[in-house]
C-alpha cells in the first residue's frame, strides 16, 4: 500500500504510493504521518 499523511489544520488526508523528494505539505505546513 502506501503511507497516509494528514493535515493538522484542515484534516485533509493523502496516500503516498510512490516516494519522491520533498515534503508533503498542506495549508502551508508539513503534513504528519498517520
Amino acid at each position: 500500500m502506501g503511507k497516509r499523511y494528514v493535515c493538522g489544520k484542515c484534516g485533509a488526508e493523502v496516500l503516498v504510493t510512490k516516494a519522491g523528494q520533498g515534503a508533503v505539505t498542506c495549508c502551508g505546513e508539513a503534513m504528519k504521518q498517520k
